[in-house]
């Protein structure tokens, strides 16, 4: 019915939940984008509506839509596996030791090379990244009485990568549910739920019911395998003090009483905690633990202002909406709880300044509580910020500049000065101090944004600065203009801007490394030896990348540093000559984004920018097929007409 490269096509569809390309495609299956076009033209009117439709967007590109899942894999079954790349073999991989997990089997290495149409050589060498990317859960995989693999670990852990990589593309997809719990009455399970969740006037969205189904399932399935989690009498008190233990208490008991299934009192107290993980209500906390919530905001919008240099300290908004966030936030963390975040890469790749701010504030968290948080929880932060940059109307051109005004002749002159700077740019500029020239400082000239004078200041005439702006005719309409083009535009990063961040020895090709730490550890160096970075921003930069991956997508990677006390901005370029494995996807083209703390407004629209241009606009195929320095900067140019 379907031919091995349309095979392939409908693969590549399953793998990637949010849209893709045909350029993107193309590279995965080794053809032209016509040629993927071509094919899914045909493979539209084989594919019939009721198992699977694809959706097609001259935007965004191609969707796949599954609404029989068990159907789906069995178009697939036959020959599937033979087209799939090493990065969807290794998802496969998983997917496998995961519901054999489910099932409390063990897989032979033989049979899964064979199932995936390889040597066991090739396996072995996918293994090794399956278990990288089992680390982040703390995972790992071991060869279970000569039986074959098993995954070992926590067994919460388990569960959570289990409900992460098993469910998070079948979530919408009720066909899934029925194959592979199929011992389990479904719906009667579902109205257990409901019935009990109603009784006591608990209101969750829909996404967070799927959820909580997808648990309670797990937890039935490992249960009555004999794998339990386990708590401390410590832990146990704990999740007791919560009405929500009364609730998972209920629920076992009406799936008892009805289906005759019992699982360990251990049971309960996982489901209370994916229940406070989920709710969406507030309870009101004691006052022990609001005081130390308030002071924990406080202390991370005092790091962010540290850091970046936006002061949130006054939005009483923004205080109160992330003590309410944090209040369930907590006891997630402190249970190691997981929480799905759907709207991840929209967040991290659409508001970058929002997330970035997010990774500061989740930085004190970390430090307070002893634990990691994990880029779910950060990107859930960072919705709060976003909410409060929309509110103080900063985007990434629009952050408040602190300003000193020098006049030569007279004090009215220089009011008549400040009221038309306020007149025009209103709360944009805020001037901090009127001066005679002769006053005016090298360090009063560090402590500000802008300078705006009316005469010359010859004895700072040696300092190479763009922070002076001499006004000749009291701010006639050419030199507002002027004024807004320079500071408070996207063209801050004009064409005549870019060799500035992009330098000629820092874009560098023909090279080939293994890992993400590897050409990390080489970029840092490299700027550390050039004077762009210091240690600490090197050493910021990892952390960034702990916190979360920075790649988003098309083949691109854009690391950057939390925290960068440097004086000079730069962005670093890296095209290798094959792609590598970053976390989740291939990378091949790495931007090393380092801005100074003056310069940071620039962040956001310069990422923007490299994201519209590199995935949106598909520019990464240029810099791949023409990595020359040259013909980059011609052409990211363009985007500044």
């Amino acid at each position: 019915m379907f031919t091995q490269r349309q095979r392939k096509i409908l693969a590549i569809l399953k793998q990637h939940k949010n849209n893709i390309t045909s350029d993107e495609i193309a590279r995965l299956v080794g053809v032209s984008s016509r040629t993927i076009r071509t094919e899914i033209k045909n493979i539209l009117p084989i594919l019939k509506e009721n198992i699977a439709k694809i959706n097609i967007s001259t935007r965004k590109g191609y969707s796949l839509e599954i609404n029989n899942y068990e159907k789906f894999i069995n178009i697939l079954d036959e020959h599937i596996t033979k087209t799939l790349d090493s990065e969807a073999r290794v998802n496969y991989i998983i997917q496998r030791l995961l519901n054999a997990a489910l099932k409390n089997q063990s897989i032979k290495q033989q049979d899964l090379a064979d199932e995936l149409f390889i040597g066991l050589s090739t396996l072995k060498a996918n293994l090794k990244e399956v278990k990288e990317k089992l680390k982040k859960y703390n995972l790992d995989i071991i060869n279970y009485k000569n039986q074959g693999m098993q995954i070992k670990g926590n067994e919460a852990q388990i569960r959570y990568c289990i409900s992460e990589y098993i469910f998070r593309d079948n979530l919408k997809t009720d066909d899934f549910y029925q194959h592979l719990f199929a011992e389990y009455k479904l719906n009667n399970i579902h109205n257990i739920l409901i019935r009990v969740l109603t009784s006591y006037e608990l209101v969750l969205t829909d996404t967070s019911l799927k959820n909580l189904l997808v648990h309670v399932l797990i937890a039935m399935k490992r249960a009555t395998k004999e794998h339990n989690v386990m708590y401390t009498l410590r832990e146990s008190k704990k999740i007791e003090q919560h009405k929500e233990f009364l609730i998972a208490t209920s629920i076992f008991e009406e799936i008892y009483n009805q289906l005759h299934i019992d699982v360990a009192t251990s049971e309960i107290y996982y489901l209370a905690q994916h229940l406070i993980a989920s709710k969406k209500y507030m309870e009101i906390a004691n006052e022990e633990t609001s005081n130390y919530i308030e002071n924990l905001v406080i202390e991370m919008l005092q790091r962010v202002n540290t850091i970046v240099n936006i002061n949130f300290l006054q939005d009483d908004n923004l205080i109160k909406w992330l003590k309410i966030h944090l209040e369930s936030v907590i006891p997630r963390i402190r249970f190691q709880m997981n929480i799905r975040n759907d709207i991840l890469d929209v967040i991290k790749n659409e508001y970058p300044l929002a997330f970035q701010i997010g990774v500061i504030a989740s930085k004190v968290i970390e430090e307070k509580e002893h634990l990691t948080i994990d880029e779910n929880e950060i990107g859930y932060i960072a919705v709060h910020f976003g909410a409060a940059l929309t509110r103080m109307d900063i985007k990434a051109d629009k952050i408040t500049k602190s300003a000193i005004v020098v006049c030569g002749s007279g004090i009215g002159t220089a009011v008549l000065l400040k009221a038309k700077l306020k007149e025009y740019f209103k709360d944009l500029i805020h001037i901090v101090n009127i001066l005679p020239g002769y006053q005016l400082k090298e360090n009063d000239l560090n402590s500000v944004d802008l300078v705006f004078t009316t005469i010359p200041l010859p004895h700072l005439s040696n300092l190479s600065t763009e922070k002076i702006i001499h006004i000749k005719n009291l701010l006639n309409n050419e030199e507002i203009h002027l004024i807004q083009q320079k500071f408070f535009k996207n063209s801050d990063i004009s064409k005549t801007n870019i060799k500035k961040f992009f330098r000629k020895d820092c874009f560098i090709t023909n090279k080939q490394f293994n890992t993400k730490e590897e050409i990390l550890t080489y970029l840092t160096k490299k700027l550390e030896n050039s004077g762009l970075i210091d240690k600490e921003t090197s050493t910021s930069i990892f952390e960034r990348e702990s916190a979360s991956p920075t790649e988003i997508g098309n083949l691109v990677a854009i690391p950057h540093p939390m925290v960068n006390n440097t004086a000079i901005s730069s962005i670093s370029v890296l095209v290798l000559d094959k792609p590598i494995i970053w976390v989740d996807h291939h990378v091949q083209v790495i931007f090393l984004i380092s801005i100074a703390k003056s310069e940071f407004y620039l962040w956001e629209p310069i990422f923007l920018k490299l994201f519209k241009y590199l995935v949106k606009e598909n520019g990464i195929k240029k810099i791949i097929n023409q990595p020359n320095y040259d013909d980059f900067i011609k052409n990211f140019q363009n985007e500044f007409n």
